[in-house]
């Protein structure tokens, strides 16, 4: 075979690959928000803005989402979020794990891990400027100094 046999081959087997993996298809869903968190409304925009695709079940869902192999990319991703930390379901979370979870969010902030670079590729309104940065950086240990939050004595 030729090489242009071979590309003509190998192309149509990428093509009949891609089309079978459009039978399978990934579970892209939001459950019932049961517990919104509570926050300043800046920092509630910030958060929609650039967090609640993943980390809540208000995720809306790109049109990427429903091609594969990419809608299972996405799919995973948000489930690894949604268990990470969510939103949606702030308020069922026992104070233990709030201040864990805000442990958490203060140094993916801080450390520029979040949004992911992945993400902000075809979400370029995700990013953070300097300035959310600052202000959820602020939220955060106002949360972890509030009453709350705060060790008791017995």
């Amino acid at each position: 075979m030729r090489p242009k046999g071979f590309l003509a081959a190998g192309l149509l087997i990428v093509g009949a690959a891609l089309s079978a993996a459009q039978l399978i298809t990934a579970p892209v869903s939001n459950p019932p928000v049961t517990g919104d968190i509570s926050a300043p409304p800046q920092i509630e925009s910030t958060l929609r803005r650039s967090c609640y695709d993943c980390h809540s079940n208000e995720t809306q869902w790109p049109w990427y989402s429903k091609v594969a192999p990419l809608s299972w990319m996405a799919a995973h991703d948000v489930a690894l979020g949604r268990k990470e930390v969510n939103f949606s379901e702030w308020r069922s979370y026992y104070p233990a794990t709030r201040r864990r979870k805000l442990q958490w969010i203060g140094r993916a902030v801080h450390e520029e891990a979040m949004p992911q670079w992945w993400y902000r590729l075809m979400h370029r309104d995700a990013k953070l400027t300097p300035a959310d940065r600052l202000a959820l950086e602020r939220w955060v240990e106002s949360q972890l100094s509030g009453p709350e939050n705060r060790p008791s004595n017995n």
